[in-house]
């Protein structure tokens, strides 16, 4: 295809690749990539990179040259070695500037140069880059700190303000915005005021899972109940804890497979770690000899335990969207969701998962146990899920989307 015909397209991404990185941003841009096709000539730009060989469409940004002075990086020992609030609130915003100022450098050495960039609300980086490039820029809302702060317990930081504040900038005066609900985007309307008449509601790609690797009901196996996310507030680390504890009750054979980081969560001023939350609320030795914590996982090995958990369950506090959950429901596997956020989007309750009351434990239980007393149903749900899943978020769907939105960005900005 002709060259001047190809929409060159950059992506940020916080890491690279996606099995060193298991982030929903990562995977994201991962996906994404399956669904385009040659008309797009993606960019990828990266804060981290893993792998020792560059290769093309790939941009380590952590290896480019802009850098502080030197009067500058002594400022930066200071204002570190102080840690005072509003010295903080300073060095975030230099640390921001110079992020932008790394992605604006690698922008202008491009062989070739990018039709449009597509960045993450996080840190308000977007409201920087704008002032050093004419480039259009779309932000994508990933996880909005006004929303995501509070859950995770740290809107007492110094530099939350701050932070929330650029994020609102960068959004506002971006060339166009996409969303992946229309929950985190409407909760974005109304907590900076501004209508955002022009952004659109593109959900993230997931991947179609091969027949082979789908879930199927086998009552030779022996039952486990599926989490895949981190153990920390936001995700419901708890509230997974303490609704397999009320499911073992019930059930003498169920097992526990908990996949992800361990960030801990705050309990009664105490961080707890995974095992330590394990030792206070599971009393039950019986109970506590089915729970395995597997940490970081592959994605091999996380497609696996989708195909022969029971049920999957999804706790979380607050989801913009959950990549975890619509892998789930690719590979047919049944759900149990909290009905929070996005959640009710990728989810109709009975037809393909089931969604439980927010911050209960019970609801969760009693809904897991329905769906292992009940093979019939389980299967049905695992059908629509996989059926619903391929219509509305393969990679080919969701890039068609993606591409002709930011035509019609780059189409208004020139």
């Amino acid at each position: 295809m002709d060259k001047k015909n190809v929409l060159a397209v950059g992506y940020i991404s916080p890491g690279w690749p996606l099995n060193n990185f298991p982030n929903g941003i990562v995977a994201y841009i991962e996906n994404m990539l399956y669904g385009l096709d040659d008309r797009v000539n993606p960019i990828i730009l990266t804060q981290k990179l893993a792998d020792s060989e560059l290769r093309n469409g790939l941009i380590d940004l952590s290896s480019l040259t802009a850098t502080r002075g030197l009067l500058e990086k002594i400022l930066d020992k200071i204002l570190y070695s102080l840690n005072l609030p509003f010295l903080s609130s300073i060095q975030y915003q230099r640390d921001i500037e110079l992020r932008a100022q790394n992605i604006s450098l690698a922008i202008k050495q491009m062989n070739e140069p990018l039709d449009v960039l597509e960045i993450e609300e996080s840190f308000g980086t977007a409201h920087f880059i704008m002032k050093t490039t004419k480039l259009p820029i779309v932000t994508r809302i990933h996880g909005p700190w006004h929303i995501h702060g509070p859950i995770l317990q740290m809107d007492g930081m110094p530099d939350y303000k701050l932070r929330v504040f650029y994020e609102g900038e960068g959004i506002k005066n971006s060339h166009g915005v996409t969303a992946p609900s229309l929950d985190v985007l409407n909760r974005v309307r109304e907590y900076y005021g501004i209508n955002l008449q022009n952004a659109k509601v593109i959900p993230n790609p997931v991947l179609e899972v091969p027949i082979d690797k789908q879930w199927r009901y086998d009552a030779s196996n022996t039952p486990f109940i599926l989490v895949v996310g981190r153990f920390d507030s936001h995700k419901g680390g708890d509230l997974a804890v303490d609704a397999f504890r009320l499911i073992a009750l019930n059930n003498k054979d169920v097992k526990l497979m908990f996949v992800g980081p361990d960030r801990g969560l705050l309990v009664e001023g105490k961080q707890l770690k995974f095992e330590e939350y394990i030792a206070r609320f599971v009393p039950e030795d019986n109970i506590k000899k089915r729970i395995q914590f597997l940490g970081h996982c592959n994605q091999a090995l996380i497609s696996n335990l989708r195909k022969e958990a029971i049920v999957t369950i999804l706790c979380s506090r607050y989801e913009s969207f959950s990549i975890s959950l619509a892998e789930a429901l690719a590979a047919g596997s049944p759900v149990v969701a909290t009905n929070v956020g996005a959640i009710k989007e990728l989810v109709t309750d009975g037809f393909n998962g089931l969604l439980a009351k927010p911050e209960s434990p019970d609801d969760i239980a009693d809904k897991a146990l329905s769906l292992i007393s009940d093979p019939v149903k389980m299967q049905l749900l695992s059908k629509n899920a996989i059926e619903d899943s391929k219509k509305r978020f393969s990679p080919e769907v969701v890039a068609a989307q993606a591409v002709s939105y930011y035509q019609s960005v780059i189409g208004k900005s020139t």
